[in-house]
Parts: C-alpha cells; sequence; structure tokens
C-alpha cells in the first residue's frame, strides 16, 4: 500500500484531497496517512477560493495522523509521496526536504520565487523523488485540445493570441501571505503563471517581450505583457485589484488562419465563417487529470508527457523577465539557442 501525506489544508490542499480520495477508491492502492498544517478543531470547514466552495465534511479522517511541522511528519510517517499545496515561499524548502529522502512530490504552482530556487529544486529531483509542478491548465481538455489544433495546424497557423486573467483582490489567504510579494511574487507571478505557462507550452518562448504592471493597492497586483515571435504575435494581462464584488474572469482568444477559438467560462469555442463548433471534451476536471497522471507516473512508472520541471523552469523564466521588463521599462530579448 502506498502512503501519502499533505502538507499545506487550504482550499488546493482539500481540493486535491477529494481527486485523491476517488483515486483511493478506483485504484486500491494507496492511502492517505497523514496532514500538515491542519487544526484538527477547524480542518473540515468550507474554503472559498477563486474557483469555487471546496467541502470536505464528510470525509472520514479517523486513521488520519495530523502534524504542524512537515519534516516530523516525512520523518516519522515516511511517506510514498507528498502534495505540497503550502505558500509559495515554502515550495522550496518542502520540495527539496522531501526529495532528498527520496519521496515524490507534487508541488503546487508556482514553482518558486527565483530561478536559481527552481534549478535547486530540479537538481533535488535528479537523485532522489520525482517532481511535478502544478500547472493544472496543461491537464485541461480545452487547452489540450488548443494544443492539438495549434500542432496539427486545424485551422492554419496562429497569428494572434491574448490571455487575461482577473480577481477581486485575494483576501483569503492564511495571514494574508499572498498579497505579500515577497512571499507570493504578487499577481505577477501568482496568477499570471498561469497564462505565462499557456504561452510558453503552446508557443514556446518569444523572441523578445516587454511588460507594465501596476502597484495601486498591493505591488505587482497586475502584470500586461507583449510576446513578439516570428509570425504571432501575443498578449496577456493580469490583475487581481478588482473591487470584491467583481467575479473571478479568465478569458482565452486565439486567431488562426481559418478560425477564431475562444475560452470563456470554462467553454471551448470555434468561430469560423459558418456556424460555430463547441468541441466535445471530456468532463474530468484539469485538477483531477493532473493528480492521476502523478500518481500514474510515481507509482506506475507512467511517463508524463504534458509537463516536466524543465518545461516549467522555462516558463518561471518568461515570468521572471516580465517582471525585470516591467521594472526596468525595458524589453528583454531572448537568443536563439
Amino acid at each position: 500500500m502506498y502512503k501519502y501525506a499533505i502538507i499545506g489544508f487550504g482550499g488546493l490542499g482539500k481540493l486535491q484531497l477529494g481527486n485523491l480520495l476517488e483515486l483511493e477508491a478506483e485504484r486500491g492502492d494507496m492511502k492517505l496517512c497523514a496532514l500538515c498544517g491542519a487544526d484538527p478543531n477547524s480542518f473540515k470547514s468550507n474554503v472559498k477560493i477563486n474557483i469555487g466552495n471546496i467541502d470536505i465534511s464528510n470525509v472520514d479522517f479517523s486513521e488520519c495522523a495530523f502534524y504542524q511541522d512537515y519534516r516530523e511528519l516525512i520523518d516519522k510517517e515516511k511517506p510514498d509521496f507528498i502534495i505540497s499545496t503550502l505558500p509559495t515561499y515554502l515550495h522550496e524548502e518542502v520540495a527539496i526536504y522531501a526529495l532528498e529522502r527520496g519521496v515524490h512530490v507534487f508541488s503546487e504552482k508556482p514553482m518558486a520565487l527565483t530561478l536559481e530556487s527552481c534549478d535547486r529544486m530540479i537538481e533535488a529531483g535528479k537523485k532522489g523523488g520525482k517532481l511535478m509542478i502544478g500547472h493544472a491548465l496543461r491537464f485541461d481538455p480545452i487547452y489540450i485540445k488548443i494544443k492539438e489544433y495549434i500542432d496539427n495546424e486545424t485551422f492554419g497557423k496562429p497569428y494572434r493570441a491574448e490571455f487575461s486573467r482577473y480577481s477581486a483582490t485575494p483576501t483569503w489567504t492564511w495571514n494574508n501571505w499572498i498579497l505579500d510579494p515577497e512571499k507570493s511574487g504578487g499577481a505577477a507571478i501568482d496568477l499570471h503563471v498561469h497564462d505565462v505557462d499557456l504561452v510558453n507550452w503552446l508557443f514556446g518562448t518569444p523572441d523578445c517581450l516587454r511588460s507594465v504592471s501596476t502597484s495601486k493597492k498591493t505591488k505587482r497586483e497586475s502584470m500586461f505583457t507583449q510576446y513578439f515571435y516570428e509570425d504571432l504575435f501575443v498578449t496577456t494581462s493580469a490583475d487581481w485589484s478588482m473591487c470584491a464584488s467583481f467575479p473571478f474572469e479568465a478569458r482565452t482568444i486565439i486567431n488562426f488562419e481559418h478560425a477564431t477559438v475562444t475560452v470563456l467560462d470554462g467553454k471551448l469555442i470555434v468561430h469560423r465563417d459558418g456556424e460555430p463548433i463547441v468541441p466535445i471534451l471530456s468532463g474530468v476536471s484539469c485538477y483531477m487529470n493532473e493528480m492521476r497522471s502523478f500518481v500514474e507516473w510515481v507509482i506506475d512508472g507512467k511517463p508524463c508527457e504534458l509537463i516536466s520541471v524543465e518545461s516549467v523552469r522555462e516558463s518561471m523564466e518568461l515570468a521572471f523577465s516580465e517582471i525585470e521588463s516591467a521594472e526596468k521599462d525595458l524589453p528583454i530579448y531572448y537568443e536563439e539557442d
């Protein structure tokens, strides 16, 4: 029986627990052994995050141990793998501690707060356990279909794309850690990295990028970037300084030579000269897909083709370049390999 633990038990920790329990029932060869960072008196309370309410009130935790120190959990329970959904500034130290002890790690995005931290995590993964970073949109049936369109030139080549992501100021995290850019990177990293990773995954490294940012309510509350490719122009925008009543919104538009593809409110539409097409896709969530891929990788040895730590590092390099561009008010150029 493979044992796993969840370290950090806020909204994403509870969300991923639901997926893992479903996999437990399906597979029969894995079991939750411990939680870290959860208060035994209130850990079952509902959590509201920008993707909805998380309810685990009916889960049986009678055989689960509780810890406040992740080191103690790893050393005593010796799990086969952990799910780390801690604040960003803790990603590196927890991942490396576990990896060096041969424990496989699923660590939520963003990977880390510096490129050097990303490199240290990658090196630890080469010597110990396996490491996956939780960029869930790569596992979303919508974006898997879009990547298929791009790779197969189903509607010709893309020549313009835009990605946007907007949110009310996030006030739901423990001690508001997410609003401190020294701990989260600000919206420029925490919120925006979703679309940065999509740009990298779908289109690769640009020839040049240029960014601007605002800091009216909180530092690095927004990031707006232009990416320049030889035959493609991409824009991204992210902002979490919206008023409290503003609903979370994410949108994608990609213009191909023979179609315009849009994603809004979780719905993919292909607009052509005739009637628009709404592709029939799997209804399985991206979070379930990524967790299944991680479990099958670390237990069954099945390679995960959608993501690697090296490709995530490339995305983080782009994100850090955007911050540099915004702070220096200068474009960032990338040389060809």
